[in-house]
């Protein structure tokens, strides 16, 4: 029995998607110990553990432990799931913590006059049935013009800023790491990583009333919903190509559409797409969400197919591809390098560029350091 085959139904009860069955519950049932356990480590390595576990309790509020445990013995279960639990409590406390550390250093930055916008991580996570599930990362922050002023005023408050890196400062505040980005994309990348900067950069100038408000008291705004369709496309596409997708980021692409699909603007979206090479992965999520995930969409205006989908998840579940994990400097860079001929079909089949010129990209963004127009 292959592990995607208890993962994914749990997926959908966590993400709420799916109801409770007996058919969920005789496939879950056939899983054994040692399968629990690898479960339990791929849904950490994708991001997703306490989504899964709350798959896990969702079955057994309806059907009990005893019949979900069958194949593994009631006694162990119940000392894994005490187990998942405690690593559930810890994403939980983690994720708290971040939104107060968020909200604190927040609120200097608006009193003294900068425009603070959340994004990724605890913004994406307000789409989720339990926004405290799922898993945290850094937290990503926008400033607008702020950027500058923004570290000033963290410096001020106590906190380590490091300004080394072009794309984004690095805030170390009361034990939490937010990202102060200047810039949305890695826009050494050529020409045209600088348009699709300038296109983000334009997509958020709307009117105040299209930015949503954190639900967390703050003065904290999140993206519009159009920036987000845009750069929540582009930024799991950029992950996939040269550091690795995982299941977190599809995940958050599937509940955005759960709670989005009637709000944005798909023609104008498929446009952009278009004109970035992210058409083909743009369509790979959905029918991921779809199939997979148990998102169901009634808007007609989006793409729910896609030829793509089942090797991009096979991609993401299991390619070894993960820069992360591989420290930073130079190993970073060659392992990347590394993965553009690994992996060339991600370049040529879904992003459709060669990888050639994707290297020549690098190359020279890497030694020119050109980073606007």
């Amino acid at each position: 029995m292959q592990i995607e085959e208890t993962l994914f139904p749990l997926l959908r009860l966590g993400l709420e998607t799916e109801q409770p069955s007996e058919e969920t519950l005789g496939v879950v049932a056939q899983t054994q110990g040692r399968q629990w356990e690898r479960l339990k480590k791929l849904a950490d390595q994708q991001g997703v553990s306490a989504i899964v576990l709350d798959g896990i309790n969702t079955l057994c509020s309806v059907y009990g432990q005893e019949r979900i445990s069958a194949s593994s013995g009631l006694a162990k279960w119940k000392q894994f799931v005490i187990r998942w639990t405690g690593a559930l409590l810890a994403i939980e406390k983690a994720n708290l913590h971040q939104q107060e550390v968020m909200n604190a250093l927040a609120g200097r930055w608006s009193a003294q006059g900068c425009r603070v916008m959340v994004m990724k991580g605890q913004a994406n996570g307000t789409f989720y049935p339990r926004p405290a599930h799922r898993s945290p990362g850094d937290i990503d922050c926008y400033l607008f013009d702020g950027y500058a002023q923004g570290n000033d005023i963290a410096r001020q408050a106590g906190a380590q800023v490091d300004e080394s890196w072009y794309k984004h400062s690095v805030i170390s505040y009361q034990g939490e790491t937010f990202e102060n980005h200047q810039f949305f994309v890695h826009t050494r990348e050529g020409k045209r990583s600088k348009l699709l900067e300038k296109e983000l950069e334009e997509a958020l100038n709307v009117p105040e009333k299209d930015f949503p408000h954190f639900p967390f008291p703050s003065s904290l705004v999140m993206p519009p919903v159009q920036w987000n369709a845009m750069f929540l496309t582009y930024h799991a596409c950029a992950h996939f190509l040269s550091e690795g997708l995982r299941l977190k980021q599809v995940l958050d692409w599937a509940m955005f559409l759960q709670k989005h699909q009637d709000d944005a603007d798909w023609p104008a979206f498929y446009a952009f797409c278009d004109r970035h090479h992210l058409r083909r992965f743009a369509d790979a999520l959905t029918a991921i969400s779809v199939q997979y995930l148990g998102i169901r969409i009634t808007n007609p205006a989006i793409t729910t197919s896609s030829p793509y989908a089942d090797k991009i998840l096979h991609s993401a579940l299991y390619d070894d591809d993960y820069v992360f994990a591989t420290g930073s400097g130079w190993r970073a860079r060659w392992h990347i390098v590394r993965n553009l001929f690994r992996y060339r079909w991600k370049y040529e089949d879904i992003y459709e560029q060669s990888i050639y010129r994707q290297l020549w990209y690098y190359a020279t963004g890497y030694l020119l350091k050109t980073e606007k127009q």
